[in-house]
């Protein structure tokens, strides 16, 4: 029997039980795939689950150029623009924060892009999940995450290759599968409609897994592949048929990618300095005025505007892919950062949007109404 059988059996056993014990209490379970690898990351051979995880983050990226169609672009309101522009400000912050913590332009611009960019993948789900879609905050909060994933595509663009060569490469190959879209994508979806969905869900994994092998062979970001990948679908308007057929995989693949993600944080945060935690710390404080100003701006209420802020605590997909060039790239303290805040953010995220309308309702009470007069002015006296 091969090794990588009983490692998949144990850690899916164990993701199954942690998402049995937070789905009895109505929580998401992808704090407690990041706790599970926490705690039994010595024990299990991570290794042997490859190329599941990896597989699972393109899925997840996936995913999230899904939700980034030019659809979703002409549909964001002025609303979520004037929110997303406080939102950014915490790039050039976090910018800030990097050169007075030492680090080089490069480095100080990785650092930026991990304190700004928010989960989709994890805030959606919890929004989903606790039902709140149809929420004005929601909007706001939605069209923030798909201004981000833009903007962090672009640094990954930049940031991610291999020098001047890999970005223009990345920005020849992205222009190649555009045209191709435009050109030749509506004879393909009118092929694709008489396929099964099987040899859609292998087409789709393939199309996935083949751009992300291409962006990395010229030298660019495989993670921005897979995005853009996600991007060419949803402008072809196959978002609905893949995201059904994705979606299991794409859970499993990603519930393995963060236990693993869990195992491995144990070796990196060893080495965890005090300054590292501070960043940390910045980096949850830091968005959350910028937030709740930019809900203020786009004319939600107090206590929808404290939503919004509280929903984009959550850090994910991106800031590991970030970690991970990071580290690549010798910037060990960005890695560090980058990790913890996951590790801390989501846990920390999912309770507080959780409980937003709770703590919403501690800092706004609802004023009191007025007491009633017993009599009115000049009312006989019984």
């Amino acid at each position: 029997m091969h090794p990588s059988l009983e490692a998949f059996a144990l850690a899916a056993g164990l993701l199954a039980l942690g998402a049995a014990l937070v789905h009895r209490f109505g929580f998401p379970p992808l704090p407690v795939y990041l706790l599970t690898g926490l705690v039994v990351g010595e024990r299990l051979p991570v290794e042997d689950l490859e190329p599941l995880p990896s597989l699972g983050l393109l899925l997840l990226l996936f995913s999230v150029g899904l939700e980034f169609g030019p659809d979703r672009l002409r549909e964001l309101s002025g609303k979520a623009l004037r929110a997303g522009f406080f939102d950014a400000l915490a790039l050039p912050l976090g910018f800030l924060l990097g050169l007075l913590a030492g680090l080089d332009l490069r480095g100080a611009l990785l650092l930026a892009g991990v304190i700004y960019i928010s989960s989709s993948a994890v805030i959606v789900k919890l929004i989903i999940d606790l039902r709140r879609a149809a929420n004005p905050e929601s909007e706001v909060v939605l069209g923030v995450l798909v201004l981000e994933d833009l903007v962090i595509a672009l640094l990954l663009a930049l940031l991610g290759g291999q020098g001047p060569v890999g970005f223009l490469g990345g920005v020849a190959l992205a222009l190649a599968y555009f045209l191709f879209a435009r050109f030749l994508g509506p004879r393909l979806v009118r092929f694709m409609e008489g396929l099964s969905d099987e040899l859609v869900l292998l087409l789709g994994a393939a199309f996935t897994a083949g751009t992300a092998l291409l962006f990395h062979a010229v030298g660019a970001s495989e993670g921005v592949g897979a995005f853009l990948s996600g991007v060419i679908a949803a402008g072809l308007g196959l978002r609905e048929r893949l995201e059904h057929l994705f979606g299991p995989v794409r859970d499993l693949g990603v519930a393995l990618f963060f236990l693993v993600v869990g195992a491995e944080a144990l070796g990196l945060l060893r080495g965890l300095t005090p300054l590292a935690v501070g960043l940390v710390a910045l980096g949850l404080l830091l968005k959350l005025p910028l937030n709740y100003l930019g809900g203020a701006r786009a004319g939600l209420g107090r206590k929808r505007r404290l939503y919004s802020a509280l929903y984009l605590v959550p850090r994910g997909e991106f800031n590991l892919v970030l970690g991970a060039l990071a580290l690549g790239q010798g910037y060990p303290l960005v890695a560090q950062v980058a990790v913890l805040l996951v590790l801390v953010s989501i846990p920390l995220g999912a309770l507080l949007i959780r409980y937003a309308p709770e703590i919403a309702q501690a800092l706004y009470p609802e004023a009191r109404p007025r007491k009633r007069a017993k009599r009115a002015e000049g009312s006989p006296v019984k």
